[in-house]
């Protein structure tokens, strides 16, 4: 009788998903306490997991990392050095890391898209193969398609397209995320299409992208976040097409707006302020000073820092202070030797 009842319990474990015998699986959800939860199943689109005899469900939009239960240790470490901007010392970890002895597949596609994301934010930051990292991204995409981190790879490897002009590929990867039930991922795609297109210098098109964009903020419970940045891409775009008065008026109320923590849209911000005054006749200095906000206080995103030094250099040099124009060359040439900017 004991030896039928032991084999019931034993088939009545292995019965269960993997997935739900890990009782100690963590979501973390975006400005939010952890969750100690089991997780049951992880979709491109939502994950599943069981907290308290209850079934819950959350999409992957709201979700800033998951930790799993049988997941290296020193795994959680290199994420939040990832999440924290230190890449290379990421990167650094993630080559100690003993990737043969993982089994799951789930944890495997983690490391893969830690490294991937770390070699592109570095690439992106004019310190690194730009290719090389796409590639990578790449790779995570073929052979992750139902991961969480399956839209944000895409925005990568938009992103990193787009930093070498190749535009039409870089809107096909946003399109990806245009297809999630998601509405706050459409939106994304919105944004980054329309910030595409303004590289690409079709000013007309980007707007229609960024004016579709803040129509679906209205629609729907997007984060505040979304529809500030689809105003600057709005802003930059006025600049562009002879409104420039408008785009100040714009962007000034996206600053107005705009929380303390949100640093990188802080930068663009000031980026597409500075860039509203080089568009207007002797609003040079009001223009310097829009690009010395990034450089003093939000110099941590690449990419906004890079594209203020060089205006700080052509700016400075119109002023006849060609020593300040020299450093800030200098600087953008020693930070971001791989970045655009740079090339000029």
């Amino acid at each position: 009788m004991k030896t039928t009842r032991v084999a019931a319990l034993a088939a009545c474990v292995l019965a269960v998903p993997a997935w739900s015998r890990a009782a100690d699986d963590t979501i973390k959800k975006t400005g939010e306490t952890p969750i100690k939860c089991s997780i049951s199943s992880i979709s491109k689109d939502e994950v599943k997991y069981e907290k308290g005899g209850k079934e819950e469900t959350v999409p992957t939009f709201e979700i800033e990392s998951i930790r799993l239960a049988d997941e290296p240790a020193q795994l959680n470490l290199i994420r939040n050095q990832a999440n924290n901007g230190a890449y290379e010392n990421a990167l650094k970890a993630l080559d100690r890391l003993d990737v043969d002895s993982i089994e799951k597949a789930e944890v495997k596609g983690e490391v893969q898209y830690l490294r991937a994301y770390c070699t592109a934010r570095l690439a992106l930051g004019g310190s690194g193969d730009v290719g090389a990292a796409g590639r990578q991204v790449k790779e995570f995409i073929d052979a992750n398609s139902n991961s969480y981190h399956y839209y944000p790879a895409n925005e990568l490897a938009g992103d990193l397209l787009v930093a070498l002009g190749r535009y039409d590929a870089a809107t096909n990867f946003y399109k990806a995320l245009s297809t999630a039930p998601a509405a706050a991922w459409k939106i994304k795609a919105g944004i980054d299409t329309g910030r595409a297109k303004l590289a690409e210098k079709k000013y007309e098109p980007a707007l229609k992208e960024f004016e579709t964009a803040l129509g679906l903020t209205d629609q729907d419970k997007s984060p505040e976040s979304q529809k500030l940045a689809a105003m600057l891409g709005k802003a930059a775009c006025l600049a562009q097409t002879g409104k420039p008065d408008e785009g100040i008026k714009l962007a000034e109320t996206v600053i107005s707006k705009l929380p303390a923590e949100e640093v990188d849209l802080h930068a663009w911000a000031y980026v597409v302020l500075g860039n509203c005054y080089r568009q207007l006749p002797n609003h040079t200095k009001q223009a310097l000073l829009a690009f010395l906000h990034v450089d003093v206080l939000y110099f941590s995103n690449p990419q906004w820092h890079a594209e203020a030094l060089w205006n700080l250099a052509s700016l400075w040099q119109e002023l006849k202070k060609i020593d300040r124009a020299t450093q800030a060359s200098a600087m953008l040439k020693e930070r971001y030797p791989n970045s655009t900017w740079a090339k000029l």
